[in-house]
This record gives C-alpha cells, sequence and structure tokens, in this order.
C-alpha cells in the first residue's frame, strides 16, 4: 500500500469507526496526517509514496489524531513508532 492509496475506508477499517457521522473529520485527520508527515520529513507528497512504511506511520497518526481530539499542548507527543518512520526519512535537519 502506498500513502495516495489510504482512502477514506481504509482509514475507517484502521480505526474500526463503522458509519458515515465522522467521515468530514476523519477526512480532515488523513489530510492532516499526510501534511504533517511532509512538513516533518521535508518530503512531498509523491516522494510518501516510496517509502515502503509510510502508510504505517500516516495511519498512526491519523488514530492519535481521532483519539485525542484536545485543544491543549503541553509538549510533541509523538507516538515512538511514527517518530522513527518519520525521522528515518528526515531531511529538515537544523
Amino acid at each position: 500500500m502506498k500513502v495516495s492509496e489510504i482512502t477514506l475506508d481504509v482509514l475507517k477499517q484502521y480505526l474500526r469507526v463503522a458509519g458515515t457521522a465522522d467521515d468530514i473529520l476523519l477526512k480532515a485527520i488523513l489530510a492532516g496526517a499526510i501534511q504533517f508527515s511532509v512538513n516533518y520529513t521535508g518530503l512531498s507528497e509523491m516522494d510518501l509514496d516510496d517509502k515502503p512504511d509510510m502508510p504505517l506511520a500516516i495511519l498512526a497518526l491519523c488514530s492519535d489524531m481521532y483519539e485525542v481530539r484536545q485543544a491543549t499542548v503541553t509538549g510533541l507527543q509523538i507516538n515512538p513508532t511514527v517518530a522513527q518512520i518519520l525521522g528515518s526519512y528526515c531531511q529538515n535537519f537544523l
């Protein structure tokens, strides 16, 4: 699977979400997870498709975004698996 192949149905299956009540939210979450990955790594969306483990990172980010919907941020806390996957492709070194 490639990042570009993650559909709303794939995301809903991963999250175990039934029905259509959250479809608009889930579409926004998927777009946000992809954009977060682009910003974090410095790769383009097309480049994400070349990374075989990137769909897992996107789905895990979506899960975190869906399950934790709060406005308060106490610090950047990213899933360790996601951090490892994104970090291995990161081109944004300062």
